[in-house]
């Protein structure tokens, strides 16, 4: 009897809320940017994601699904078909190479690194665990089980990309990155980007706070990783407008030579270059068939969206 009074209770608090604190599935249209190229170190795909009024969703790193079947996993960079000035950095700007260890404990590591030269100019404010720094064009989590040290995530602060990856597949000893993506108001230059004020993060809780130079907030926490998928979920305030709030870029060559080959919606499977534009409610860049380029980078998936 007291079960099912609490249970009545709920719902009538449920019913008594105002229609726009109940959240709802959103249908977020997906639009291609990408273009074809024969260089497997090129970021040629690229979609961007959009749908007003989005408040919520998670983004998710999981293994291929051919992934324990591997014997090998090559990750060595394949420049040969590709041009030379795509790669010459010439109009980087220039800063002071460092490495900082941010903060350590038993569980967690965080590390910060600025390159000696990068293609955006912003110097990003860092606040880990109230320790202050700035300028890290590179952060990175670092996940610790005992003597094993696994880096599982990373955001590029300075233009706003982030990396996910699970913990390796049994067979091998570490795991290896794949697409990369931005969450927040996307910009575009030579490259997409996304402009960071400040990152503010708890070690502890493994959440990062970014404040927007063009407004707004997001907290982006990691709510599971283990050797099957990383989770990251995601609150954006105010709920993002029309603008792109997320975009992916990956490389494609071939269905056996990319990060990425597959774009997959609520059950369709299409190309990951020339899509067009479809609408979903689940979204996932993946392989099915192994790579002979980054073979064991994870499918990422962007799916829960709601209002």
């Amino acid at each position: 009897m007291q079960t099912t009074r609490r249970a009545a209770s709920l719902l009538l608090a449920a019913l008594a809320l105002p229609a726009s604190a109940i959240a709802a599935p959103v249908t977020v249209t997906v639009r291609d940017k990408g273009v074809k190229t024969t260089c497997a170190e090129e970021d040629n795909v690229y979609a961007v994601l959009a749908a007003p009024g989005v408040r919520r969703f998670e983004a998710v790193a999981r293994h291929p699904a051919y992934g324990k079947a591997l014997k090998t996993d090559n990750y060595k960079a394949d420049f040969s078909g590709c041009q030379p000035a795509t790669f010459s950095g010439k109009a980087d700007t220039k800063f002071t190479p460092r490495k900082v260890t941010l903060y350590e404990d038993a569980k967690v590591r965080i590390d910060g690194i600025t390159y000696g030269g990068y293609w955006r100019p912003d110097v990003v404010k860092v606040d880990v665990a109230g320790r202050k720094d700035q300028g890290f064009h590179l952060i990175q989590l670092f996940i610790k089980r005992g003597d094993d040290v696994q880096e599982a995530l990373v955001l590029h602060a300075a233009d706003g990309y982030w990396r996910l990856r699970p913990l390796p597949l049994p067979q091998f000893g570490g795991a290896v990155y794949g697409s990369s993506f931005l969450v927040g108001p996307v910009e575009e230059s030579t490259r997409p980007y996304v402009r960071i004020r400040e990152v503010r993060i708890d070690p502890k809780a493994m959440t990062f706070h970014l404040t927007y130079r063009m407004g707004g907030t997001a907290d982006l926490m990691v709510t599971r990783i283990d050797h099957e998928e990383l989770r990251l979920a995601v609150k954006l305030t105010p709920p993002v407008g029309g603008r792109p709030f997320i975009a992916l870029r990956s490389m494609y060559v071939s269905p056996d030579n990319g990060d990425t080959a597959e774009l997959r919606v609520d059950g369709k499977t299409l190309p990951v270059v020339g899509f067009g534009s479809v609408k979903a409610q689940t979204v996932t860049f993946g392989r099915s068939i192994p790579s002979k380029h980054n073979t064991s980078a994870p499918d990422i998936s962007f799916e829960g969206f709601s209002n």
